[in-house]
């Protein structure tokens, strides 16, 4: 979850329908998938003297995946190589703060702007499981850093109309991401303590680990009509919850929005 900062992940796990949701939806001359909806987020706000403790709002949805290219709220992807139930991707991927420092008494100014990142993808399917490994890094200047995301996650469908599917992973993100998400550098610790992973003595050095949980649901309202939810959390541990910046040693998120085909 922190790919998008308190709360996101879970956008990104409802929208991302597997590719056994996309047949369904595809137009039989042309394989192509064009999805458009809008969603409405609620996500717990971890960060020291929140305004408010939860952070609601609203997002646009829209899914285009043709031949190769696939085209979402979590950016742009292209299938490079695929083997059976093994595909690579080449990814650029926004990363949007839901919730940031500046939504907070203590450190409001201290904005996170949206930042893209680049990288790969890897996934792979057997059965109702499947697992992935995401590397990117930063390539807009904002945070400098770089991550890897390790996911595993179970689907099952109780009806024909419902798809629940079950997920775990762990996120670990470089000092520099780390210090972007969680902590303070010596020229924005104005009101509190720097606390700059890898610099200031006593923040860890290496990254941090995040470990993070979901449910997602989609149900097939009609042959077009699709709706999706999911709840989502964070973990963090004392390496991130040390910095002045942090409140909550977790956070969650809450999704739910509807997408039609076209």
């Amino acid at each position: 979850m922190t790919k998008l900062l308190t709360g996101a992940a879970l956008i990104l796990a409802a929208i991302a329908l597997p590719v056994s949701a996309h047949a369904q939806y595809e137009e039989p001359d042309t394989g192509r998938v064009l999805m458009l909806g809008a969603g409405a987020y609620a996500v717990t706000n971890p960060y020291e003297s929140a305004k408010d403790d939860v952070e609601l709002g609203a997002l646009p949805l829209f899914l285009f995946q043709q031949g190769r290219v696939k085209i979402d709220l979590s950016g742009l992807s292209w299938r490079a190589f695929q083997a059976g139930p093994v595909q690579l991707e080449a990814r650029i991927s926004p990363r949007i703060p839901l919730v940031d420092p500046d939504d907070t008494e203590l450190f409001d100014g201290l904005d996170r702007d949206v930042g893209v990142d680049a990288g790969l993808r890897l996934t792979a399917h057997r059965g109702a499981f499947s697992a992935n490994a995401e590397y990117l890094i930063d390539i807009s200047d904002q945070s400098g850093g770089q991550s890897v995301d390790l996911n595993m996650a179970w689907s099952t469908a109780p009806t024909e109309r419902l798809e629940l599917e079950v997920s775990a992973g762990v996120v670990w993100s470089d000092e520099d991401l780390s210090t972007w998400l969680y902590g303070l550098t010596t020229e924005e610790a104005v009101m509190a303590r720097a606390y700059e992973f890898g610099v200031t003595p006593g923040a860890p050095s290496g990254g941090v680990w995040t470990p993070h949980f979901g449910v997602q649901a989609r149900y097939r309202v009609s042959e077009r009509v699709l709706l999706i939810g999911g709840v989502e959390a964070d973990l963090y541990n004392s390496d991130i919850t040390d910095s002045p910046l942090m409140a909550d040693d977790s956070s969650t998120g809450v999704f739910i929005g509807i997408m039609r085909r076209f």
